[in-house]
């Protein structure tokens, strides 16, 4: 008993002097300059988000002020909030009316990008034909001229069709910027997708269009919620096109109805805030439900990249 306690103290004593090598890892770990970079880091990242969010922030609490406190006033929170903006917006403007039209143009926009994009990305991506490489180029050309460019173009063909003050000439020219990057980011992801599993389901029995919906398309998840986003925000967000095709105001959309509130010698900026604000939530809302395929989806093509 006596030899064992002795070797016991020894053993102590050893661990004691000798440090494991997983403690010195953790010791050398831990270094000050290694510190010193991580708190830089944040601090940039937060101060880099607070410069992004400070606008918006700003622009949510001036919905809250009346002109006069907008106009003379430098405080962040309004001194007396009001509802009086949101009030005004909400029953003395076809707002709702606004927002009708948005929402149907943002979902028809996005649902062909993703229709039209779905097909056409699978079927570069697994079939070779012919006009296969000028169709995917000429997708990418129209990503190099200006919209400002084609808005003439664009304005004689619809209006040869009778589509000038119509929500489709909205919904067809977004859609025409917008497939570009939906054919050629699901492009990209079906591309990823091993054949050898589609050709597993072919001979368990499964047609193209099964293999299409219950393989394919789960797989591709966060491409189609990267396109969802970016067609919705694309068109929901855009000023310049339906500036010039919409001329009624029952088809206005969001962005066409807060410019009225610009008139000849004055500015409502409490009503335009309190409509960006009210604006805002339907894309918040969207974000957040596609937050998580979208963000793997960002992830996942950096990785490709």
């Amino acid at each position: 008993m006596a030899g064992l306690a002795t070797s016991a103290r020894a053993l102590g004593s050893v661990a004691t002097a000798h440090p494991s090598a997983g403690a010195r890892r953790v010791q050398r770990r831990i270094r000050p300059a290694a510190i010193a970079n991580a708190i830089l880091t944040y601090t940039l990242l937060v101060l880099i988000t607070l410069f992004a969010i400070a606008p918006l922030a700003w622009a949510m609490s001036s919905a809250f002020k009346s002109d006069r406190e907008i106009l003379t006033g430098l405080n962040f929170f309004p001194e007396n909030p009001t509802l009086t903006n949101f009030d005004f917006v909400l029953r003395s403007t076809d707002f709702t009316s606004w927002l009708r039209n948005s929402l149907l143009v943002a979902f028809g926009t996005t649902s062909l990008a993703l229709l039209v994009g779905t097909v056409a990305g699978y079927a570069m991506s697994r079939w070779h034909f012919q006009g296969r490489s000028l169709y995917g180029n000429t997708l990418l050309v129209v990503q190099m001229f200006p919209g400002i460019m084609l808005a003439i173009p664009l304005y004689l063909l619809l209006s040869d069709y009778g589509l000038i003050d119509t929500l489709w000439a909205l919904l067809l020219t977004y859609l025409t910027f917008a497939l570009a990057f939906s054919v050629w980011m699901l492009k990209g992801y079906f591309d990823a997708i091993p054949r050898e599993i589609e050709e597993a389901a072919l001979i368990d029995g499964a047609n193209r269009l099964q293999i299409i919906w219950r393989i394919v398309l789960p797989l591709a998840g966060p491409g189609i919620a990267t396109v969802a986003v970016f067609t919705f925000l694309l068109a929901w967000n855009e000023f310049f096109f339906a500036y010039v095709f919409l001329a009624s105001e029952d088809k206005y959309t969001l962005s066409i109805g807060m410019y009225s509130f610009i008139q000849e010698f004055t500015t409502q900026w409490g009503n335009i805030m309190a409509a960006g604000t009210l604006t805002s939530l339907p894309v918040l809302v969207f974000f957040f439900a596609l937050q998580r395929a979208l963000t793997r989806g960002l992830i996942t093509g950096a990785m490709k990249g």
